[in-house]
């Protein structure tokens, strides 16, 4: 019996240290994974806070070249505006006033936007808005983009881009745009932890935008070393090294948040990549503290460790410590995905603001143009007048017969062009809709063209009068066809056929937005295909903008198609082109149809 014991004990020995080991085992197994899930998950908060980086960096290099972009357009449009013409005429014999007018009239509520305005022909200048003591700091250069692009500054250390347009007459005109509105539209709301911040640097490393304003300025590395030359600057040199060598990348990095004083030491994270203008280039980056995205993690492997310390004597602690890692990753997930969703907010959000000022430019010009349309026919009021007035005394064998005649028609000529430009800028407010057979309006406008066409072109039609009524305008759909139909016969010079088309239908295009949600509901589709010497997609992307036209000097006021995408909008419809250079074009315009009034007769129609 006494014999058995030993033994027995060995066994319980022998049996503790085995569980001992078990567990031992267990225990590093368990260590040995969570370290790895620790290191897993540090690197995928890291890479997610990289990748997010790079995005606000490629963001804001978007963001920048559109907002510069959309002011180079404005210089060029300002040059192409009759006004500006004639005011250039004035300067070039010596009259300022008129183009000194022109400059206020074109900054006129957007002095927050563009700081000053200037025009120069030879020794001859002309200027509008803040007048202070602006110096070249650098010339950027020129190419397709930006016909002159120059970063200025002023007495306070502010700096501007500068992009200039040349005139047909040879004059230079200029908009001065601060970078701090540059940077508030397109870099200054984003938000990157306590201390991040967005900084664009010029191609020598001067600072020229942050949302600190002592930074602007300075040298991003020889200005520092001056005021605090016994600071560390080895990691900070590599990366301004690679930033100004045109390069894209993420560092970490150690250096100093300069905006306290004193500086405080910090590790940071910086994303960074160029941004190509002109000749030259900014480098955008990104900066957030190390420190806020590890402190995270750090705090879960505290949490780690004391779960691991108590699975020795609690196995099911392990259990518990799975859980809270797995809850713990899917509330990782979902927070990316909402700031995945954030960031998809600001981009549309910004989209919507690019938007809203194309509008209100177009809705400047609108206005522009109205009021020049009406002191011009003001002008050629008289001179119509008198004309007639003289005509009608006057015999036909007079020798000065032909010029009174030449001096009328060029007035009334200019008279139909100031009517298109009036009816391009006055609002449809006016306008009375009511139940229209657009069918009945396409016939009837299809009248007018056979009779003005040249005989070598033949027209096709083929209008289907079912579900033809929509709520419109009659007048309207008239002038949209009579357009378009002009247009088709000025490309088929040498000859042609022009078709067109008509049926109600039901839009199958659902990549189109304009026709989601609308797949139940009928269309009337007018399609007005030609076969003339059709468009490339450089002019295709540019036809609708007012004022723009590729006909011959004299022979359009690039109104045509702007008026006609104008009234298919306030029709509710929607317009669609489709072209190949050489093969010819078709317009095609879908107007939604008014089902409860498809059964009127044509007999009813007015």
């Amino acid at each position: 019996m006494n014999k058995n014991i030993p033994k027995k004990s060995a066994r319980d020995h022998r049996f503790v240290i085995i569980l001992a080991i078990i567990l031992a085992g267990l225990l590093v197994l368990v260590a040995v994974i969570l370290a790895l899930e620790f290191r897993h998950h540090q690197q995928t908060i890291l890479d997610s806070q990289k990748d997010r980086l790079i995005n606000i960096t490629e963001s804001v290099a978007n963001n920048i070249e559109v907002y510069l972009e959309s002011f180079q357009r404005t210089a060029e449009n300002l040059t192409a505006l009759q006004q500006f013409q004639t005011a250039e005429d004035a300067a070039s014999r010596g009259s300022l006033e008129p183009m000194n007018d022109f400059l206020a009239q074109a900054i006129q509520g957007r002095t927050d936007e563009i700081s000053y305005a200037c025009f120069t022909l030879g020794d001859t200048v002309c200027e509008a808005g803040s007048r202070k003591d602006y110096s070249f700091h650098r010339n950027m250069g020129s190419d397709s983009q930006f016909q002159k692009l120059a970063v200025m500054t002023d007495e306070t250390g502010s700096f501007y881009f500068r992009l200039s347009a040349a005139s047909a007459a040879g004059g230079e005109l200029s908009l001065l745009v601060p970078m701090q509105k540059v940077y508030e539209k397109t870099a200054s709301y984003i938000q990157m932890g306590e201390n991040g911040y967005v900084m664009i640097k010029d191609s020598d490393g001067i600072i020229l935008m942050h949302q600190v304003e002592t930074q602007i300025g300075i040298d991003v590395l020889a200005d520092r070393k001056k005021k605090y030359p016994d600071f560390d600057y080895s990691e900070l040199k590599v990366l301004v090294k690679h930033q100004l060598a045109e390069e894209t990348g993420v560092e970490i990095y150690r250096s100093y948040w300069w905006a306290e004083n004193p500086p405080r030491r910090a590790q940071k994270v910086s994303a960074y990549q160029p941004v190509h203008l002109a000749d030259d280039f900014l480098s955008i980056s990104a900066v957030i503290d190390y420190s806020e995205i590890t402190s995270a993690v750090q705090n879960s492997a505290m949490r780690i460790l004391l779960i691991t310390i108590l699975l020795v004597t609690i196995f099911l602690l392990f259990l518990l410590f799975l859980w809270n890692a797995v809850t713990k990753r899917i509330k990782f997930e979902k927070e990316n995905a909402y700031l995945k969703q954030v960031n998809e907010q600001l981009e549309q959000l910004h989209r919507q603001e690019e938007t809203l000022s194309h509008q209100q430019r177009l809705q400047l010009i609108g206005t522009m143009t109205g009021g020049i349309a009406h002191e011009f026919n003001n002008l050629l009021t008289p001179i119509m007048g008198y004309s007639t007035l003289i005509l009608s005394g006057m015999s036909k064998e007079d020798e000065n017969y032909e010029d009174m005649c030449e001096i009328l028609d060029s007035a009334e000529k200019a008279k139909e062009i100031i009517d298109q430009i009036t009816q391009f800028s006055r609002k449809n407010a006016e306008k009375m809709f009511q139940p229209t057979h657009i069918g009945e309006a396409v016939r009837k406008a299809l009248i007018i063209t056979e009779a003005v066409k040249p005989k070598n072109i033949i027209i096709l039609s083929n209008l289907d009068t079912e579900k033809d009524v929509c709520m419109g305008n009659p007048v309207q759909i008239h002038q949209m066809i009579v357009n378009l139909c002009s247009n088709a016969i000025y490309a088929m010079e040498g000859g042609g056929t022009l078709t067109i088309e008509g049926q109600a239908i039901k839009p199958k295009h659902k990549k189109d937005p304009f026709f989601r949600g609308k797949e139940k509901k009928w269309f009337y589709r007018i399609s007005i295909r030609d076969t003339g010497y059709g468009m490339g997609k450089e002019t295709l992307d540019q036809i609708f903008i007012p004022f723009f036209t590729t006909k011959k000097p004299g022979e359009g006021t690039g109104l045509g198609l702007a008026i006609v995408q104008r009234l298919v909008d306030a029709h509710d419809g929607l317009i669609r082109v489709t072209s190949e250079e050489g093969k010819g074009t078709c317009f095609t315009i879908y107007l939604p149809v008014l089902e409860k009034y498809e059964k009127i007769t044509v007999e009813n129609y007015h």
